[in-house]
């Protein structure tokens, strides 16, 4: 049994070996779940329970006498930090010591080990105790948890870039307007205008790839099947791939509903595609194809990641390309990585395909080889609903005008000046503010209400809905519109629908407009 020398150290404790029959003591030693050795000052073991030998021995083979050497093997530029001097050199130390060093296990197979070192003497004799187990659980859970943190600050950059382009793009694409109404229909200046605009929009996609993967894009989910997503989508594919590549599309009979936002799973097959047709510089084929599954346990092992067993749909997107090599196979969900020559990727395509996804709680399988495709699976998970049909709104094209007084509270000096001169131009009265405390004196100094309050959410001193808050008792007919860069700063169940909507940036002036004046209007039916 292990008894203490009586020097009241804790780390100096001497062993006295009882055989097992004899002792409860070793009994335990033996049943314990971890590797235990004790070695001799030159790094031999002595005794080891079951333990250790089933993580390191082959069936037959004893621990006993072999230097520890041969299953904990030392690798060049070895220190006295990793504490191979201690097991293979028989230095000596007085306080154990925690390790995670480089295994060899019984079928020969390479494992991190996790090992405690803890010295002790016996009579004249110097040994130590070695506990270690399997580390490689631990390794691999703390890898997935610094790339969640480095994904997740990585978000969080990519949402505030993506918010403070927001609000560049709303005064490119609102001045764009303006200059365009004043040239010529079909003057040089129109078309160099109408390119520029064109070249906003682009801007404004990326950015909302950009809060897609920052989970800061807004969602609109129901009930659909990947057929009636594709079918809606297939036109705008086709024209996509070109005529040089054999598009497929297999559809299967019974689709099983879905949950997801319809436009954003647009987003995905559309990035899926253009990294397809991107591999495939001398044509091939692209094949779409969607089923059903029921994915069990060992499906979920097999798949990995964020995988679990369940009923799933799948839509796959599959090219006869170059494929991609195993190294880089890992990498391509990862943000800003492209394997595209420069100009021809963001590297945002398949990050923001993968959060998609994740968001909807299914997960992406890919499959492929070199020089014979590549193969994207997606899995979401079944729903027991049917189909809602989609409803097309019926609209008619408002009078943009009007004459009411609308108060404009915006931090960016250049949005709240584009807001104000469109609303001016088309008749309405306004009062703009910076913040939420300067419109406060704004109202108080004018005599009569407000009918709508056009405002930014986040704002320094006071935001949009605290601002909405401290009117609305003076004012209970005001409507509001909030103006957001992200959907994240407004909780959407929060808002009442009768009074207050949210406009996300970037928005045309045709697009304020007409929600300006289809909110005041709601007025008249309230």
């Amino acid at each position: 049994m292990l008894t203490k020398d009586g020097t009241g150290s804790s780390m100096r404790s001497t062993f006295h070996v009882a055989q097992p029959s004899t002792s409860p003591w070793m009994a335990m030693l033996e049943s314990a779940s971890d590797a235990m050795l004790w070695l001799d000052e030159h790094g031999r073991v002595r005794w080891a329970n079951l333990a250790a030998s089933r993580v390191f021995c082959r069936p037959g083979e004893s621990l006993a006498g072999h230097e520890i050497s041969r299953w904990f093997p030392r690798t060049s530029g070895s220190t006295r930090d990793d504490a191979r001097p201690v097991l293979f050199q028989g230095a000596r130390f007085e306080q154990a010591e925690f390790h995670r060093l480089p295994a060899i296990g019984a079928d020969g197979s390479n494992f991190i080990a996790e090992v405690t070192l803890s010295p002790f003497h016996h009579s004249n004799e110097y040994g130590l105790l070695v506990v270690c187990r399997d580390g490689s659980e631990h390794q691999r859970l703390v890898s997935e948890l610094r790339q969640a943190q480095k994904m997740e600050s990585i978000g969080r950059l990519s949402g505030g870039i993506a918010h403070d382009l927001n609000n560049v793009l709303t005064v490119v694409k609102s001045f764009g307007d303006l200059a365009q109404e004043a040239c010529e229909p079909d003057s040089v200046a129109h078309e160099q205008v109408g390119q520029m605009l064109s070249a906003a929009e682009r801007a404004a996609s990326l950015t909302r790839q950009l809060l897609a993967f920052a989970r800061r894009q807004p969602l609109a989910p129901r009930v659909v099947t990947f057929n009636d997503i594709l079918k809606d989508t297939t036109r705008m594919l086709r024209r996509i791939i070109g005529e040089a590549i054999d598009f497929r599309m297999v559809l299967t009979s019974v689709p099983w509903p879905v949950r997801v936002d319809p436009t954003q799973f647009q987003q995905v097959l559309l990035n899926l595609v253009v990294n397809a047709r991107d591999a495939m510089t001398t044509g091939g084929q692209i094949s779409i194809r969607t089923g059903n599954r029921e994915v069990d346990d060992r499906d979920a092992r097999e798949f990995g990641g964020s995988a679990a067993a369940g009923a799933y749909a799948m839509v796959s997107v599959s090219d006869t390309g170059a494929g991609i090599a195993p190294e880089l196979r890992a990498r391509i969900f990862e943000p800003f990585f492209t394997t595209k020559d420069e100009g021809k990727g963001t590297g945002l395509g398949l990050s923001t395909c993968q959060e998609i996804v994740r968001q909807c709680q299914g997960f992406i399988v890919v499959e492929s080889q070199v020089g014979r495709g590549t193969t994207f699976r997606i899995y979401i998970p079944r729903v027991h609903a049917t189909a809602e049909e989609r409803v097309v709104p019926v609209t008619t094209a408002p009078s943009r005008g009007g004459c009411e007084t609308v108060l404009v509270v915006e931090d960016d000096s250049q949005v709240r000046r584009v807001i104000a001169e469109t609303l001016f131009r088309h008749g309405y009265r306004v009062l703009v503010a910076q913040h939420g405390i300067e419109a406060i004196r704004v109202v108080s100094d004018f005599a009569g209400p407000i009918d709508l309050l056009l405002t930014d959410v986040v704002m320094p001193k006071m935001g949009g809905p605290e601002l909405a808050s401290y009117l609305r008792p003076s004012m209970p007919d005001m409507r509001v519109l909030y103006l957001s860069g992200y959907c994240e700063e407004v909780v959407a169940n929060e808002l009442d629908g009768a009074r207050e909507v949210v406009l996300e940036k970037p928005f045309s002036r045709g697009r304020l407009l007409d929600r300006v004046r289809a909110l005041l209007d709601q007025r008249a039916h309230v």
